[in-house]
């Protein structure tokens, strides 16, 4: 993922394995992109400062146009190859900074900054990979007290699965959420799941339940047309009954005597697989304020916009960018695991292991895309859990870059006063 959304013809990277008796390697969210995204971007920001160029104007000149996708590369990720199925990233980078008013943003800055303050704004795009397959599984039921289930071997950990899933079932049916419930983390009730991991659950789980509602809505519906001696083709579903379609107000059934009259209850079971991934992105801005005697980092605003293909619910999507940004800052200035001399750690509890907290999150500014669905998902939703985080590290560092007015200068992360100090006292470089 390290070229992200630019034309890159060729570039080389070079690993280094280290065995250690020190923390291992664990995911995170975003894990890998997060740490491609600060080097690439901060690779894209020397490249603008050595030819004097805009950062902005570097990064839209080298964009994949959206007239490329699907773009392939020639990588794979997690046994899949890398294709971009959708995006247009000249077109989100646009309508962000005119939503933001970027222009008012770089003069305010600019004036605080003639008045003696230390600020500076960032800059970082990124694509993200989401919806991992291989498969998920969903059973829909519909029982004769007419509550409808929903079962699911996705995980919920706290991304707000309930809602989603029940939200595109009652879509798919045409019912209300009054008589949803969904179901899941019980092996009894269905035989395979795969979690909640890779952004997936919205694109995989949500598929499946598409797919499942579709098959059990022609069931209720066959089932009703023989109830009401009517062509089910005739009849929709509306709230919890079965009506006629061009007389809501004629002869109806509830969906409870529908599936007592099927034998106490309908059922339809889907399966939706998926080869590829589908790749959402988006770009993030830093404000910060650095003090000029301890070097101490505010965040003083920090913005997202991020095309998601589609928001099934835009409250949880935000929700998930917001936290992950959270995730972001924290990495960014805080976090780090800190050995001696001796390899002993010194951060082995949340007393010495710094994490942000209210204090230290502003409120995340998120703005919402929808310009590019994907084909790949009969929901046309892509993955939105590490949406927050992925050029949060990029950002915020030119954001510092912009307030010590030395670009370059910040090449490591977390930034810890201690090397902002060191970075500070660094002649610049000519």
């Amino acid at each position: 993922m390290l070229p992200g959304p630019y034309v890159i013809p060729a570039y080389r990277s070079v690993g280094h394995v280290r065995l250690t008796n020190k923390t291992p390697c664990g995911t995170y969210r975003a894990p890998g992109r997060f740490e491609a995204s600060f080097v690439r971007e901060r690779l894209i920001d020397a490249i603008a400062d050595r030819l004097g160029l805009d950062p902005i104007a570097v990064r839209s000149r080298n964009f994949i146009a959206k007239t490329a996708m699907p773009f392939r590369r020639d990588f794979s990720a997690l046994g899949t190859d890398i294709v971009y199925d959708t995006g247009d990233y000249a077109g989100l980078l646009d309508k962000f900074l005119d939503r933001v008013e970027w222009q008012k943003l770089r003069a305010n800055v600019a004036q605080r900054r003639q008045a003696g303050e230390m600020v500076g704004l960032g800059f970082g795009f990124f694509v993200e990979k989401s919806g991992l397959g291989p498969f998920d599984d969903v059973r829909i039921t519909v029982g004769g007290d007419g509550t409808i289930e929903v079962i699911t071997g996705a995980a919920s950990i706290g991304q707000g699965v309930e809602t989603v899933m029940a939200q595109i079932c009652a879509d798919g049916l045409g019912t209300g959420l009054d008589h949803i419930r969904v179901i899941h983390g019980q092996t009894d009730r269905i035989e395979r799941g795969m979690g909640a991991f890779a952004s997936r659950v919205t694109v995989m789980t949500g598929a499946a339940v598409t797919i499942a509602a579709a098959k059990l809505r022609n069931e209720l519906l066959a089932v009703a047309g023989r109830l009401l001696q009517t062509a089910p083709d005739l009849l929709a579903l509306s709230g919890d009954r079965v009506v006629l379609r061009d007389e809501p107000g004629g002869a109806s059934v509830d969906l409870a005597a529908v599936a007592r009259r099927a034998g106490g209850q309908l059922t339809a079971d889907a399966t939706f697989t998926a080869e590829h991934m589908t790749y959402p992105y988006g770009v993030h801005v830093a404000q910060v304020r650095v003090e000029r005697d301890s070097c101490a980092i505010t965040v003083e605003r920090f913005l997202v916009g991020y095309d998601v293909g589609r928001a099934v619910n835009p409250m949880l999507v935000e929700g998930q960018i917001a936290g992950g940004a959270a995730q972001g800052i924290g990495a960014s200035l805080l976090e780090e695991f800190v050995y001696d001399a001796s390899g002993q750690p010194l951060s082995v509890t949340l007393a010495d292991y710094l994490m942000p907290t209210i204090a230290e999150v502003p409120n995340i500014e998120v703005s919402l895309f929808e310009d590019a669905p994907t084909p790949l998902n009969p929901l046309g939703v892509k993955g939105a859990g590490e949406a927050g985080i992925a050029a949060a590290g990029a950002a915020i560092a030119a954001a510092v870059d912009d307030a010590l007015d030395r670009p370059g200068a910040v090449r490591q992360l977390p930034i810890t006063p201690n090397r902002l100090h060191a970075l500070v006292a660094e002649p610049p470089v000519a």
